[in-house]
C-alpha cells in the first residue's frame, strides 16, 4: 500500500496581467504554455510516495509526483501567510470587510467565472469551471443553463455533442455529454442562472468539487490514486 507524505506548499505565480484569449469550454486539451501566455495563475504542489508504511528497511521515495494548478484568480496570503487563490468561498470566520472585498473581485474582475486546470506530472488532469451568476449581457461567456442551451452552444460553433443517458433518471435533467469526443459533466440551474463544467482527461468520468479545497482561503493538497 503506497504511504503519502506530506510536503510544503510551494506555489510560484504567473503575474503579467495578460488577456485571455482561450475558449475555455472546448475541450480539446491546452498546454500549460497556453495558460501562461493567457495570464494565468499557477499553484504547485508535489508528494512523495513509498510503498509501504510497515517497510523500516527501505523506507526510501518510490516516486514522487507533481501537481500544477492553474487558475484565472490572482492570489492573496492566506492566515500562514502562505499564497494560495484569492478566497471566493466559505466567509462564515471571515470579517465583512474581506467578504465584501472579494466578492466585489469575483464579480467585477472575474465576470462570476472561476476557471482551474490541474495538470499531473505536466499531463493535463481535469479542469472545471464555475460560473456563479450566469450573465446575459456577458459576451464571452456561454449560456450552459439548460440542456436545450448547451446543446444549441456547441451546435453553433460546429462542435460535435452527445448526451449520454448513465442512468434513467439522467434522461430528464441530463448532465454527462460527449463534447467533441471528451466525456464532461455539466451540473446547471436554469433558476439559478449557475452552471459548473468538468473535463477529466485523466480518468474520464470521476469528478470533484474543487471550491472548498481551493477557494476557501487555503489550498488543500488533493492526492488522486490511480
Amino acid at each position: 500500500m503506497k504511504n503519502i507524505v506530506l510536503i510544503l506548499i510551494a506555489l510560484t505565480l504567473i503575474t503579467c496581467q495578460k488577456k485571455d484569449t482561450l475558449n475555455h469550454f472546448l475541450t480539446k486539451p491546452i498546454t500549460q504554455q497556453d495558460l501562461i501566455n493567457n495570464g494565468f495563475y499557477k499553484y504547485s504542489y508535489i508528494e512523495k510516495l513509498d510503498d509501504d508504511d510497515d517497510d523500516k528497511i527501505n523506507d526510501s521515495i518510490k516516486s514522487i509526483v507533481r501537481y500544477d494548478m492553474y487558475s484565472n484568480v490572482k492570489p492573496e496570503a492566506d492566515k500562514e501567510g502562505k499564497l494560495c487563490p484569492t478566497q471566493l468561498w466559505n466567509f462564515d470566520y471571515e470579517d465583512s470587510i474581506k467578504k465584501k472585498k472579494n466578492i466585489g473581485y469575483l464579480k467585477e474582475e472575474l465576470d462570476n467565472t472561476i476557471i482551474t486546470y490541474l495538470f499531473r506530472n505536466d499531463s493535463l488532469f481535469y479542469k472545471e469551471i464555475n460560473v456563479i451568476f450566469f450573465n446575459p449581457q456577458n459576451k464571452k461567456i456561454p449560456d450552459l443553463t439548460s440542456k436545450e442551451k448547451i446543446l444549441t452552444y456547441y451546435h453553433n460553433i460546429n462542435i460535435s455533442i452527445k448526451p449520454l443517458y448513465e442512468q434513467s433518471s439522467t434522461k430528464k435533467y441530463t448532465t454527462i455529454y460527449m463534447i467533441d469526443n471528451y466525456k464532461s459533466i455539466i451540473y446547471y440551474s436554469d433558476t439559478d442562472n449557475y452552471y459548473r463544467f468538468f473535463t477529466n482527461y485523466l480518468k474520464n468520468s470521476t469528478y470533484y468539487d474543487i471550491r472548498e479545497y481551493w477557494y476557501s482561503g487555503s489550498i488543500m493538497e488533493m492526492y488522486y490514486s490511480d
